[in-house]
């Protein structure tokens, strides 16, 4: 009953009310005043609201759009992308979903204590749901409800461990000190974009300059992010209506998507700032807090925040979008591919944010990267596909039991997360040598990582900015 009333909380006031209240109670607890506690609480809820609304339009005025682009390609696969929605659904579908979220919270606060993570995860709770439904899987294929709750617990420490050492390099770009962007389905991927920009960096991708500051100093005033939202939506309005350029109606959505992809670039940096001017007595009191705690020597208080902080950044958002009519070829051409990408691609700029913090807003090395792990993701997507499917109509999913009715199948791009889909796969062959192996891997990891985070951290920067820009931020 308490985990039910619990889950109602939440689904009832939603991410706007929750963060904030969680930021006041913890701003009180690090000794900032009343005022200031409440008036960072206020302008993240107001911040968080606006991106909202920003994002929401946009999602309105470019879905249509994405499906058009997926028709014209004429592409028909069994497996359709539904959106997250139908991951939350099954997530919490079973029992042991909505316990987790109990469970969860109090186990991301003792990681906290125990100094296991430096990343105060509960401020994110709503991202729970994409390590929820990995749980509610097993658990309805083996009806096992231990290894389900181990499983998920198990993604939640892998998750954060590729949080923190993302996390100085998405705070740095994205300018959001203290924070951590702690989505599982984004920090899944985020091994496979590690490898590839240093890949990429050493084929001399940085050479060629095309982050935002750079292409403005080139040509201008073109470079602005509004026009270069002018620029994208263009391109992506033709693309959308490529079959029927000789309509006035296709040039009036071309005209709309130009202006609401110039609008959204100039206006969600703003947003941002009020955001991220929320966390300024955070930041401040934690600090001092911290350095007189037993939990808190030599240590930084770093908050876990939503994907959606970075969705509207100019090299964020071009390389999302520029992603969205390859991503549609890459399913038509990858062979085994059984997916048809269509609720995913508004959201691409959310994916992309880890490569374009990595590359420091390169958005040609950003493309490049996303692309190949797009791949990837459609992979994985295909592998659990028709087991999703199966799982969730046995949850009473309708759309998912229609589905199977015929012959074809569902799923949720957050089921694309590399890094707990293979988790999973482990998982599901009940096999002790191979997760404790999979274990093992993790604490490697995580040992090395703590022997080494300031080494790592200095690397990803310098790798993103050039020794001399690193030595001029110290100096």
């Amino acid at each position: 009953m308490f985990f039910d009333n619990l889950k109602l909380f939440f689904d009832t006031f939603g991410n706007y009310i929750t963060v904030p209240i969680i930021i006041f109670i913890i701003c009180l607890i690090f000794g900032a005043p009343l005022k200031k506690a409440f008036a960072s609480a206020v302008l993240i809820g107001v911040g968080l609201k606006g991106m909202a609304f920003v994002t929401d339009a946009f999602g309105a005025i470019l879905s249509p759009l994405v499906q058009q682009i997926v028709e014209s390609t004429g592409l028909n696969l069994p497996a359709l992308d539904i959106g997250w929605q139908a991951i939350a659904s099954v997530a919490y579908s079973t029992q042991i979903g909505m316990v987790f979220i109990g469970v969860g919270l109090i186990f991301q606060i003792v990681l906290w204590i125990t100094k296991i993570t430096d990343i105060f995860m509960p401020s994110d709770l709503w991202n729970n749901y994409s390590i929820i439904v990995w749980g509610s899987m097993l658990y309805q294929l083996s009806n096992n409800l231990v290894m389900a709750f181990v499983l998920m617990l198990f993604i939640n420490l892998v998750t954060l461990l590729i949080a923190e050492v993302m996390q100085k390099r998405w705070s740095t770009y994205y300018h959001y000190p203290s924070c951590a962007m702690t989505a599982p389905h984004h920090m899944g991927d985020a091994p496979m974009y590690l490898v590839l920009n240093i890949l990429f960096s050493k084929l001399g991708l940085d050479k060629v300059r095309m982050d935002p500051e750079t292409i403005k100093k080139k040509i201008g005033f073109l470079g602005e992010p509004m026009y270069i939202g002018l620029i994208v939506g263009i391109i992506l309005g033709v693309v959308g209506n490529i079959s029927r350029l000789g309509t006035i109606q296709a040039w009036g959505q071309v005209a709309n998507v130009m202006v609401t992809c110039a609008a959204v670039m100039a206006i969600f940096p703003k947003i941002a700032g009020l955001f991220a001017s929320g966390f300024t007595a955070l930041t401040d009191y934690s600090r001092k807090k911290l350095k007189k705690s037993k939990y808190g020597k030599n240590r930084e208080f770093i908050i876990a925040v939503n994907d959606a902080l970075g969705y509207g950044e100019t090299a964020t958002l071009t390389t999302g979008l520029l992603v969205i009519p390859f991503a549609v070829l890459m399913a038509f051409l990858l062979p085994g591919n059984i997916v048809v990408p269509v609720m995913v691609l508004p959201s691409l700029p959310y994916m992309v944010e880890v490569p374009v913090c990595l590359s420091n807003g390169n958005i040609l090395k950003s493309w490049l990267m996303a692309c190949i792990v797009f791949c990837a993701k459609l992979a994985m997507a295909s592998y659990w596909a028709v087991t999703f499917t199966e799982v969730a109509a046995g949850a009473g999913f309708e759309a998912a039991i229609t589905a199977l009715a015929g012959g074809t199948f569902i799923i949720g791009f957050i089921m694309s997360n590399c890094t707990a889909g293979v988790i999973t796969m482990a998982f599901l062959t009940m096999n002790p040598l191979v997760i404790g192996a999979v274990m093992i891997v993790y604490v490697i990891l995580l040992v090395l990582f703590r022997k080494n985070k300031d080494k790592v951290h200095n690397f990803l920067e310098t790798n993103a900015l050039g020794v001399d820009a690193v030595s001029a931020a110290k100096g």
